[in-house]
């Protein structure tokens, strides 16, 4: 078994918070790549996941959220896609403490799949397959699939990790809260998905983004209720306001550290953060779980 897995046995495994917004307070740049600051700004990214180890992380995320050719290529970067991941595994594991994990970060390619967009299924999961294959030859403990709007292409992603072969692979939906329930953007309910993350291959089934902390309390239940399997959570920090093209979450760290017990009460055995969240906010959820 895992590591990680062994580990959430016997505690709740804590994954980091926020890049974007730690890279935003670094000052990146709207329209800026934030993985190429693993080529051109790479202390900065060290300190990031430095800090996220400090806080209490377990496992911290690499800073390839946007690291597929696919993506990449909308920003003329598909041909450095091997050396932006591989840069990245490389720069977390010299921060990584001993008894702590990287987890390579795979995120959307950006695209619709056919027939609703132009992107083929099978173009998708060679360009994921890439990706995984990167980061773990570039040392990475685990993949993490996150932030996917779309049940089909987070299939693609969890199909192209699992060509690796044995390689613990993290699959990880946004979800909104409807009248109805939660369901995707693409429509795709909660049962739906987790079941069909358990038939391809999951060892981890999650949720992250779009959703507080608060909201992910209800989510995290009826995951629970339809799975076995562990539940990593990971919320937004609150609801955010928009003024004059500048995002701002106003939920504080303590708030949500004490969401984060419900979200493990509900049944989840791993807990991060997503958008607006911070090292000051990882710190406050450890220790939260610790008492």
């Amino acid at each position: 078994m895992h590591a990680i897995l062994e580990l959430a046995k016997g505690k709740t495994v804590i994954f980091d918070g926020a890049m974007g917004t730690m890279l935003m307070a670094a000052g990146l740049k709207a329209g800026e790549c934030p993985e190429l600051w693993n080529i051109e700004k790479p202390s900065v990214i060290v300190d990031i996941h430095r800090k996220y180890y400090e806080a209490g992380s377990h496992v911290v995320h690499t800073n390839t959220f946007g690291g597929n050719a696919i993506k990449l290529a909308d920003r003329g970067l598909s041909d450095k896609m091997e050396i932006i991941n591989a840069e990245a595994a490389k720069l977390a594991r010299e921060a990584r403490p001993a008894g702590r994990y990287v987890a390579g970060d795979i995120g959307p390619t950006g695209k619709l799949l056919k027939p609703l967009g132009d992107l083929a299924i099978e173009e998708a999961e060679e360009a994921f397959f890439q990706q995984a294959r990167t980061l773990v030859g570039g040392g990475v403990d685990l993949i993490s699939i996150e932030t996917m709007f779309s049940l089909e292409e987070a299939l693609a992603a969890l199909r192209g990790a699992r060509r690796l072969g044995h390689v613990l692979v993290i699959a990880s939906l946004t979800f909104n809260r409807t009248k109805k329930g939660f369901f995707t953007v693409m429509g795709d309910g909660v049962k739906q998905a987790v079941s069909a993350f358990e038939k391809a291959g999951a060892d981890v089934v999650a949720a992250n983004c779009s959703l507080g902390s608060n909201d992910m309390i209800d989510l995290t239940g009826q995951m629970r209720a339809s799975t076995l399997k562990p539940i990593l959570i990971q919320p937004n920090a609150g609801k955010p306001s928009t003024r004059k093209g500048v995002t701002t979450y106003h939920q504080t760290p303590a708030e949500f550290a004490e969401d984060g017990k419900r979200i493990r009460e509900a049944g989840a055995n791993m807990i991060g953060g997503c958008c607006g969240t911070s090292p000051e906010f990882i710190k406050e959820l450890a220790g939260a779980l610790a008492r």
